[in-house]
């Protein structure tokens, strides 16, 4: 089969691999279609210790089961399923809580060694598989991992009738959007220096958009608010500039979630969240749970992926799509690799 192989910084080249074959437990899956994370694009620059080369990068894909390993439940070749990316050991205490993302022994398919699905086939424990409706397509459900992700960090706080910033507007930060806007928001206002994708912002229902590298970040916040401050933000970028701004940005007692995680150490004013009586709420991926939840958001059409989906463009180029999101990643929001 072909595969999308990293070798190093910056040096990604189709390659042959060999054909899979599902374990016992398994199902071989012709990748339909995989999305490009961030953190993808951040192993490919070598920014990140989270791809060990050579490998196969890819862990948001949808595809269509042809094989199945022995001791086959549920599922039928020719099912069209999504697959829940993280492999946990389901005994450890962590997993018999529910909080699979938390499971010690995890792994991650597309991350560290372990081959993920930027190739033409991909054999996956059939435990981690949705069957997808009629009604979602192989694009869409691809995204359906990024949606997790969201909707995993919008559980931690109440919405409803709050006011909401949202400190970052990519995919993440979109798709806690469109979820935000669902809950019944008194007001939700997204912050980011990048007006293109404030734009779709905007359209995809945010009342106030703020670019701190034109307006006073400060007296913004406190225009909108009344100088009270916001009661909830999603900071969903990740390193100590936009921290500071969602934390910043808070009434006395507000909740911070922190949902981005670029910058592994950051700087923050002590003071303010103590003196202020702040909560910040860490939130990591998703559970397997609520990976079948976010399948179902979409399915009952609560987020539209139509604005979020910027370019589809088959597996083999693959290497120019990876350099392209690198070079001009301001008009870019998910790029999908197809079969």
């Amino acid at each position: 089969m072909r595969g999308l192989v990293y070798y190093g910084p910056e040096r990604m080249e189709m390659a042959k691999l060999p054909d899979p074959k599902p374990a016992a437990g398994e199902a071989l899956l012709k990748v339909k279609a995989t999305g490009i994370c961030g953190s993808d694009l951040h192993g490919y620059l070598g920014t990140t210790g989270r791809r060990i080369p050579p490998m196969v990068m890819g862990h948001e894909f949808a595809g269509e089961i042809i094989e199945l390993g022995s001791g086959s439940g549920e599922f039928h070749v020719g099912d069209r399923v999504v697959v829940q990316p993280v492999i946990f050991c389901g005994k450890c205490e962590p997993c018999r809580r529910g909080a699979t993302n938390q499971c010690a022994s995890r792994k991650l398919f597309g991350v560290m060694d372990l081959n993920g699905s930027m190739a033409d086939f991909i054999s996956v424990p059939q435990s981690l598989m949705y069957r997808l409706p009629a009604n979602v397509d192989y694009l869409s459900a691809a995204m359906i991992e990024p949606l997790a992700v969201a909707y995993s960090a919008t559980k931690r706080a109440e919405l409803r009738g709050k006011d909401v910033l949202i400190v970052g507007s990519g995919t993440i930060g979109l798709l806690i959007l469109q979820i935000v806007v669902a809950s019944g928001p008194r007001m939700v206002a997204v912050s980011d220096v990048n007006d293109f994708r404030l734009g779709l912002a905007k359209k995809l229902g945010a009342t106030h958009i703020i670019n701190p590298s034109k307006d006073d970040f400060a007296k913004s916040i406190g225009d909108l608010t009344e100088k009270k401050g916001f009661d909830v933000a999603f900071e969903a970028v990740g390193i100590t500039a936009t921290v500071r701004q969602a934390m910043s940005s808070l009434r006395a007692e507000g909740e911070c979630v922190w949902v981005g995680n670029s910058e592994k150490d950051i700087s923050l004013n002590m003071q303010e969240v103590v003196t202020k009586a702040l909560r910040i709420l860490g939130t990591y991926t998703y559970t397997h749970a609520e990976f079948g939840d976010a399948l179902e958001l979409l399915v009952r059409g609560k987020v539209d992926m139509t604005h979020l989906i910027s370019k589809v463009a088959p597996l083999e180029q693959g290497p120019d799509m990876f350099r392209l999101q690198t070079k001009e990643p301001g008009s870019l929001v998910k790029i999908i690799l197809t079969e």
